[in-house]
């Protein structure tokens, strides 16, 4: 549904959005995994940008002392989730293509490359994701998938900007959030594509927010979003009819 961006002889940007809330214990491990991406075109630069929810541990000081000018914090004192930290990230980011990660996970090396390709193959898909795998930290700690699987989910996420505009912001929730705005990029027809590599390592550990109970009370609530997004474009298309 969103073409490719036409080419305008400018270095192709990814900006890569990194919420991160009390994030101090691996932050550092998603950045580097951003920083690692390799097989990326020549002309592919990569703006990281990680937005502070608010943390109480020093994550933005640590960010900020090892990586320097080579990461972009945004601070966010909402403590409102990592929705609404994606949202403040991708309103400042620069790139065409905006790809979001979640400060406890990390990519494999060749992930945007992959996704990059495809997108170029493919000026019909708006978003593509692709296989990820889980491991507890500690070990141990907690049960994981024992088999990669596919991750539409938003450590896998790589986009058009363009398509990000169609479908809005994330909804503000702290648990669900991404299901919720998953389903209503199907409802307006913006094509996914999810690739087969496992290129996403998911930490599984105590403080996941879909291990908190209070979160937990958010996903009826994203639900119910998607549900009335959804009546709502219905009602449009019917009454255009």
């Amino acid at each position: 549904m969103t073409p490719a961006p036409a080419a305008t002889g400018r270095p192709l940007t990814v900006s890569v959005v990194i919420p991160a809330l009390n994030a101090a214990r691996f932050v550092c491990q998603a950045v580097e995994s951003v920083h690692d991406q390799r097989n990326l075109p020549a002309d592919c630069l990569l703006e990281v940008i990680v937005v502070d929810d608010g943390s109480t541990d020093g994550t933005p000081d640590l960010v900020r002392t090892t990586f320097g000018d080579r990461v972009r914090i945004v601070s966010d004192a909402s403590g409102r989730g990592a929705a609404a930290a994606r949202n403040a990230g991708i309103a400042v980011a620069a790139g065409g293509l905006i790809a979001t990660l979640d400060a406890d996970d990390t990519w494999m090396p060749e992930k945007l490359a992959l996704q990059l390709a495809l997108l170029e193959a493919r000026p019909d898909v708006s978003f593509v994701y692709c296989h990820g795998s889980e491991f507890a930290d500690p070990a141990g700690c907690a049960p994981c998938r024992q088999e990669p699987a596919p991750f539409p989910s938003a450590s896998a996420l790589l986009g058009r900007r363009e398509a990000f505009a169609v479908a809005g912001p994330f909804p503000p929730f702290r648990t669900g959030e991404f299901i919720a705005w998953y389903g209503w990029t199907q409802a307006l027809g913006l094509v996914s594509h999810v690739l087969p590599q496992t290129l996403v390592r998911r930490r599984v550990h105590a403080a996941n927010s879909t291990r908190d109970r209070a979160a937990l009370a958010d996903y009826p609530l994203a639900i119910r979003w998607q549900m009335e997004k959804r009546r709502a474009l219905q009602a449009g298309r019917s009454g255009r009819s």
